[in-house]
């Protein structure tokens, strides 16, 4: 009998009669916020001009600077990053994509392995406490739970989209590159890794002017030789707006690689920003 009901259920499912219930699960992410050295402009040129890049100014330090971003392992030792699949390469600087459906619990796994006091905290997530810094190479667990005040609203699509990022210091950590995306599927709409089932490719773009002045690793940069060839100081005429850098995830001048869209795919385009004064550009 209860097979038999079992299958009903499966068939007036598909049929679309009654909905499933969604199951609630635990999402685990073991994510790291890790030191890199990054281009701005990895392709030397300027793409949207058609032309090379433009000169450095006296007081550009060059293309490459130390970030700290955020980026997947495969498990608790920090030992493996997770494999980023080829059609999402254009991400960039942007963290890890955090999924999850309305009745979740995110479960971050968190490794500091930066010289800064940063933590992982959602944007917006009424009933997630404020996190307190995690100290260098220490780890923490942090738990999410998504509530249905977290979720889409009745005028809003299947997803919506909230940031993650540290907020020791939000401004100053963003401009070091700590943000990722956080997308909360309604209750019943999402598929098994959290993503919402009406939707075949996720788009996610960060607009984002670069501030290495306000950036915790100015330092860093300042001191490297080998990136700040020319020994340029803070104290430098138009320092700051010779070191801001108008990005879409962290690349400039069209050099970000471009996403795949396919014919007929259905196709949802998440915008972030960053928080800093300077964040005047709008997509």
């Amino acid at each position: 009998m209860i097979r038999a009901m079992g299958f009903a259920c499966a068939v007036f499912a598909a049929l679309g009669l009654f909905q499933v219930p969604a199951i609630a699960r635990e999402r685990v992410h073991y994510i790291a916020a890790d030191e890199i050295t990054w281009n701005y402009a990895p392709l030397g040129r300027d793409v949207i001009a058609g032309q090379p890049l433009h000169p450095l100014g006296a007081a550009q330090l060059g293309w490459i600077y130390h970030k700290a971003v955020y980026r997947e392992y495969t498990d608790s030792t920090f030992k493996t990053l997770a494999t980023v699949p080829v059609d999402d390469r254009y991400r960039g600087l942007v963290g890890p994509t955090i999924h999850a459906e309305v009745g979740d619990t995110i479960v971050v796994v968190f490794r500091n392995r930066t010289r800064l006091p940063v933590d992982i905290a959602p944007n917006g997530v009424v009933s997630v406490p404020k996190p307190a810094a995690v100290a260098t190479s220490s780890t923490r667990t942090y738990r999410w739970k998504i509530g249905p005040e977290d979720g889409p609203g009745a005028g809003d699509a299947t997803s919506i989209l909230f940031t993650y990022a540290s907020d020791t210091s939000q401004s100053a950590d963003e401009n070091a590159g700590l943000i990722g995306p956080l997308i909360i599927a309604r209750r019943g709409n999402a598929r098994s890794d959290g993503s919402p089932a009406d939707v075949d490719r996720e788009i996610v773009t960060l607009f984002s002017t670069q501030m290495e002045i306000h950036s915790p690793l100015l330092d860093e940069n300042l001191n490297d030789r080998v990136l700040n060839a020319k020994g340029v100081r803070e104290s430098a005429k138009f320092f700051i707006d010779a070191n801001a850098f108008s990005s879409i995830n962290g690349y400039v001048y069209g050099n970000m690689p471009v996403p795949v869209l396919r014919l007929h795919a259905r196709v949802r385009w998440y915008l972030l920003s960053t928080l800093n004064d300077f964040d005047g550009h709008a997509p």
